[in-house]
Formats: structure tokens, C-alpha cells, sequence
């Protein structure tokens, strides 16, 4: 059920429609809530024109053409519904009212409290209609046709000349008539069918039957309400149309139809607002007891890590007990014995000198500068033009885990070399088999 108050404007008076009720109204009310107004009227001239040009100039086109051929009485405002650019030119699906009606209607529409806008019947015909598609309405006796396809706009209108059901009958043979190739081609999935106005049942079920037994099926209907007139039920997609096309096809300024849209997002806005205020308080509060969570975990760590540090701090100031002091100073004798293991150091010489190298002293002394440290001290020969041999030499025992100080050597003859030796604790050979 729509909640819009939607006024249609006929030839026969005007209709007001809210809810489920629909009623007769004088014409040109005095308005106290927002309106959509919709012309539905028989003497609108309404086609689809082409021409060559630049699209910007189409309603100017088409008033010039209109005046010249005398289709409206008078002065004449042209509503342009749907513009298609095509090659060398454009193609316009219109309307052309009495400018005096139109004068009226928008000035009418401007003195009212509430929002109020105005659109055409011919203009919710197209609403949504899109590429290979078409629809089908029914507007009391008139029957309504519109489709595009890559070619471009189709529009087609019979007006039933009696009041019988044979005059409708024959309006929409000669509409199915004029359209069939185009209908057939589409086929049923892409023709959309629906009642604007109607008081006639027989009329809507005599217009379907044309229209599907050219389709070969059932046109997609139209979403339609059930409405109450003077005690009869009415059908009509007339409500629910009218809201869906106002943004987009009321003939007021842009301004005047932001607002009316602006206003219909309140109610939507201030709900997702509350569900996304809802949404943010919960995690929120989640948040805030992860946050809690973490905050007595990291106490707890911390606790603990204070507690380790008491403990190790205990275990550090414990000092020896005096009868196992021998025993570490023999550890400590037996590690620096295992760390310049004579055997050991002097296979790993050998193993490096190779040819051109003539080891001819090795001496344990203390390491220079440093008194508690032990090295050994290398005197050696290297054979001549094969100084490359000692920087070889060098490079494996770095290898080996051992630190080399160049110092004095000991023999002044030539090719004679010292290095003094520290060994590091991994270094390979300084541990006895």
C-alpha cells in the first residue's frame, strides 16, 4: 500500500488517491500535504519525431513543427520524455499540452505547502523501458503502446470511439495491428502490460487478450494496487508507478524534485543510522572487553616476568661454596687445554701450509694485550714468489675458527712470516679426541 497522496488529472475530473481509497475532488485543490500529480489527458498530442540537429535545440524543434502543422489549439509547451541520440541527428518522444493548461498546473503546483509534482501519463509509459523492451497500458479507453530497440523509439495510441465493448475491442486489434512485427519480435518476456486507469474490467481483459494473442504468451504484468471508488474495486499501477517515475520524470525544477526525494530518504537514513549506532555500540563494548581481556593478560605476564627476574637475581647472588672452587679453577685448566690442544693445532698446520710453507717454530704464550688469554705464536718461511701461499694459509686458519695478528718475525731471513694465533671456542681442532 502506498502511502503517497497521487492525483490524476483527467478529462472526465480529477481523482484522489491515498491508501486504498480513491475519491472525487474539485478541481484545483487547495493542498495541505506533498502530491504527486499526474495529466492523464486525451487531447495531449504525444509522439516519437526524428530529426537532424543537435539534441539540445529538440523542444524548439518540435514547438515549431507542432504550431506548423496545427496539431494543438494554440500556444504549445512540449514535454520531452525521452531523447536518443542517433547518427546525424536524434530522436524525441514527446508530448505537446496547451500552454495555458501548463501555466495553470505549474503554477498551482508552486502555491501549494508541500511538495507537489507534476508528471505526464505518457512519461510514466516509458519509465524504465529499456532496449528491446516495451510496454503496454491502459488509460480508460485509450491504449497505450512504447518500445525502444536499437533502432531506436516506437509510440502508438487508439482511443476507443464507443462506449461499448466491441469500440474497445477494436482499438486494440488496430494497436496489435500496427505493432505486431514489433510485439512478435519481442516476445512475451520482454512486454510489460498494466492498467493505469480503469472502471472497466472487460476493457483490461479484452486489451490483454489482443496484446497476448499477438505475443504467442502472457505479457509480464505490472505491479498493481487494488483501490475503492464509490464502492467499485478498482486496479490500477497508477500509485505505485507514479512514486518509482517522480524522481525522474516530474516536469518541476530539479530542485523542487531533489527535496521531494531528499524527504522520502529520511525515514530509510534515520533507520540504517540506528542500526549502524547499534552496530558501533556493540562492538564498542566488545572492544572494551577484548581491551580488558588484554590489559589483565599483559598484568599477568608481567607479574610472572617479575617473579622469573627475583629468581635469577636469587640464583646470581649465591656465591660457591669454598671446597668446589678447586674444582672450577681444574675445569678452567682443563677447558684452556682443550682449547690449545698442541696435537690438534699442529695436524691443522700441516694440513694448511702445504708446499711453499715451511712451519719452523711453534710456541703457547700469552696473547699480546691481553694477560689472561693464551695464542700460539707461528715462525715460518714462505719459499720464494709464492707469497701467495701465506695469504692462502691465512684464509684457512680464519676458516678454522682461529683470529691472526701479524707481529715481528722472529728469523730475519727472506719470506720469513710470525703470526700470533687465538683460538675460539668452536674453533675445529682445539678439542681433544
Amino acid at each position: 500500500m502506498s502511502a503517497e497522496h497521487v492525483y490524476r488529472i483527467a478529462t472526465t475530473g480529477w481523482l484522489h488517491c491515498h491508501g486504498h481509497q480513491v475519491e472525487e475532488v474539485p478541481a484545483w485543490p487547495r493542498l495541505t500535504h506533498s502530491a504527486l500529480v499526474v495529466l492523464d489527458l486525451d487531447d495531449v498530442f504525444t509522439d516519437v519525431w526524428r530529426f537532424e540537429g543537435k539534441s539540445e535545440y529538440a523542444a524548439a524543434l518540435i514547438e515549431k513543427r507542432v504550431r506548423t502543422e496545427g496539431l494543438v489549439e494554440g500556444a504549445a509547451h512540449i514535454v520531452v520524455h525521452r531523447l536518443v541520440k542517433l547518427p546525424r541527428g536524434f530522436q524525441a518522444f514527446f508530448s505537446a499540452i496547451s500552454l495555458e493548461l501548463w501555466q495553470r498546473c505549474t503554477q498551482w503546483a508552486q502555491e501549494q505547502a508541500d511538495h507537489c509534482l507534476v508528471m505526464m501519463a505518457t512519461g510514466l509509459l516509458c519509465h524504465n523501458v529499456g532496449t528491446d523492451q516495451a510496454r503496454v497500458m491502459l488509460s480508460q479507453r485509450r491504449l497505450m503502446c512504447f518500445a525502444q530497440t536499437e533502432a531506436g523509439m516506437v509510440f502508438g495510441a487508439t482511443q476507443a470511439l464507443g462506449s461499448g465493448p466491441a469500440a474497445m475491442a477494436s482499438a486494440a486489434k488496430v494497436l496489435t495491428a500496427n505493432h505486431n512485427a514489433l510485439l512478435t519480435r519481442l516476445g512475451p518476456e520482454a512486454v510489460e502490460w498494466g492498467v493505469l486507469w480503469s472502471t472497466q474490467t472487460s476493457d483490461s481483459d479484452t486489451c490483454l487478450e489482443a496484446v497476448r494473442s499477438v505475443l504467442g504468451g502472457a505479457p509480464l504484468a505490472m505491479p498493481d494496487q487494488e483501490l475503492v471508488l464509490a464502492g467499485e474495486r478498482v486496479h490500477t499501477v497508477l500509485p505505485a508507478l507514479a512514486r518509482e517515475a517522480a524522481g525522474r520524470h516530474a516536469l518541476n525544477p530539479s530542485l523542487e524534485r531533489v527535496a521531494w526525494r531528499a524527504e522520502r530518504w529520511v525515514a530509510p537514513i534515520t533507520v540504517v543510522t540506528a542500526l549502524v549506532g547499534l552496530v558501533l555500540a556493540i562492538v564498542g563494548v566488545m572492544v572494551g572487553q577484548m581491551a580488558e581481556q588484554q590489559r589483565t593478560a599483559g598484568l599477568n605476564q608481567r607479574s610472572e616476568l617479575t617473579a622469573l627476574q627475583d629468581r635469577i637475581q636469587a640464583v646470581a647472588t649465591v656465591e660457591a661454596p669454598l671446597k668446589l672452587l678447586p674444582v672450577a679453577e681444574f675445569s678452567r685448566a682443563m677447558d684452556d687445554g682443550a682449547r690449545h690442544d698442541p696435537v690438534a693445532f699442529l695436524a691443522l698446520l700441516k694440513a694448511a701450509s702445504g708446499r711453499d710453507i715451511h712451519i719452523q717454530r711453534v710456541r703457547l704464550e700469552a696473547a699480546v694485550g691481553q694477560a689472561r688469554s693464551r695464542a700460539f705464536r707461528v715462525d715460518g718461511v714462505v719459499a720464494p714468489g709464492a707469497s701467495i701461499a701465506v695469504t692462502r694459509w691465512v684464509s684457512q686458519m680464519v676458516a678454522a675458527g682461529w683470529t691472526l695478528k701479524a707481529v715481528d718475525p722472529t728469523y730475519p731471513v727472506p719470506g720469513a712470516f710470525s703470526y700470533e694465533l687465538v683460538a675460539a671456542a668452536t674453533a675445529s681442532g682445539n678439542v681433544k679426541p
